[in-house]
């Protein structure tokens, strides 16, 4: 057995949020369907991604014989310095008559979307990742005034990512730094709801390597 030293990767910041709404209703037999506009907004201050995670863990002869872990949703909490008027508006089912909308007190269903993340590393490759079934919490507003030193606030968006009713796929990452990834760069991956193994390969092209 030999020792291999292996230079790390660590992420540098995070750059674009990706938006993309998903079409019609979801089945259990079809992968889902999306627009055919992604949309791109520099507005991202910071991310905490967390899980909903539950643990099984079985004894036998006085032995921990299993340990299952399994993840059913991410927590997506993003502070966001912005947010396009009509991303926003589809992703919170606001539809304007005249540029007026009606908030009730009914029950609703808020749309889903993917939610798409690059994050860039040390050594000059990226971390890219789709979560395709999304939706969006209500969010808190607050406003001040401004005074001699002007400011702009972030405003707190909470995002769930929940699995796919198709395949249960509740993230796909791409690492543009693995040996596999020849010929991907990161504009391939995200001008597409990457969403199923499938979709693999047309992914990229045969040559080069991600950037």
């Amino acid at each position: 057995m030999t020792i291999e030293n292996k230079e790390i990767q660590y992420t540098v910041g995070i750059e674009d949020l990706f938006i993309c709404m998903m079409k019609g209703d979801e089945t259990t037999s079809t992968s889902p369907t999306y627009e055919d506009t992604v949309y791109g907004q520099t507005n991202i201050s910071d991310l905490t991604i967390s899980t909903t995670s539950s643990n099984f863990v079985k004894w036998a002869s006085n032995k921990k014989i299993i340990n299952i872990q399994k993840n059913t949703a991410f927590e997506l909490a993003f502070n966001l310095a912005g947010l396009n008027r009509e991303v926003k508006d589809k992703m919170f089912a606001k539809t304007r008559k005249k540029g007026v909308s009606f908030e009730t007190a009914k029950a609703k269903e808020f749309p889903k979307f993917a939610t798409g993340v690059v994050f860039p590393l040390n050594d000059g490759t990226k971390v890219l990742r789709w979560y395709p079934k999304c939706t969006v919490a209500p969010i808190e507003e607050s406003w001040k005034t401004q005074n001699e030193e002007m400011t702009v606030d972030d405003i707190a968006y909470k995002i769930t990512a929940d699995p796919l009713l198709y395949n249960d796929v509740t993230m796909a990452e791409l690492d543009t730094g693995d040996a596999t990834a020849t010929g991907i760069k990161a504009e391939d991956f995200l001008k597409q709801v990457i969403c199923d193994e499938s979709q693999l390969a047309t992914l990229g092209g045969t040559s080069g390597s991600g950037e």
